[in-house]
């Protein structure tokens, strides 16, 4: 059983007493992965938000033209949320999530979180305030890590 006290280490989480975190602990799960499995795969139906308690787990984009490759955008580490796209329409995962060794992980349906925003909307508010910080800060870092593979591309082209 997850405790509201391990939800404290998530930032995704700021700004939520004790017993909204409560709320939140009893439709976490855990889970362990191991080295090279994925947690989910770009282009796929986005059905679980994860987080991440120990380990670290590469955040992956396939850029499928002009190079047909996969780019690390992030590398998540413990106290971080991965697989968001659970949360927003269209549900459908932006990038895959792969074990960079052993990860312990909580995990949470995206229709069950959803549905306790619905009931709490403070709980909702908060929560979807914390993705949007973190769903921007993703951008930038994967607008600058595409950025650097398309010099690396161009100047192996020379």
């Amino acid at each position: 059983m997850v405790s509201a006290e391990v939800l404290k280490e998530f930032g995704f989480f700021e700004g939520l007493d004790d017993s909204e975190l409560a709320k939140i602990a009893g439709v976490c799960h855990e889970r362990t992965r191991n080295e090279g499995d994925l947690c989910f795969v770009q282009g796929r139906k986005a059905t679980e938000l994860h987080l991440c308690r120990s380990g670290k787990v590469d955040v992956l984009v396939r850029v499928y033209e002009p190079w047909g490759m996969e780019v690390t955008i992030h590398k998540v580490k413990p106290g971080e949320i991965f697989g968001w796209s659970a949360l927003v329409e269209p549900n459908i995962y932006t990038a895959s999530a792969k074990c960079e060794g052993k990860v312990e992980a909580l995990y949470i349906k995206g229709s069950d979180l959803l549905n306790l925003f619905e009931e709490n909307p403070h709980i909702g508010y908060m929560a979807m305030r914390n993705l949007s910080a973190l769903v921007s800060s993703r951008l930038t870092e994967t607008r600058e890590e595409l950025a650097k593979e398309l010099a690396a591309v161009a100047n192996r082209e020379w």
